[in-house]
């Protein structure tokens, strides 16, 4: 029985350690999306890309 709950003890501590690496890997994009990309691509031509996907997103979508 002590097995079962040392296994449970460390599948638990995995689990909050994925999900720390998968916090701090999220912030590292949205520092990257929020302060990097606007100092080289004007905020213009962002919004413009991103239309274009978002049509070519619900295109793919409306085809399905």
């Amino acid at each position: 029985m002590s097995d079962f709950f040392n296994q449970l003890k460390h599948l638990g501590e995995e689990f909050l350690e994925s999900i720390q690496h998968k916090t701090k890997l999220s912030t590292i994009f949205d520092l990257y999306t929020e302060k990097v990309i606007p100092t080289f691509v004007s905020e213009k031509d962002l919004k413009e890309y991103y239309e274009k996907k978002m049509e070519e997103v619900n295109d793919f979508i409306d085809k399905l």
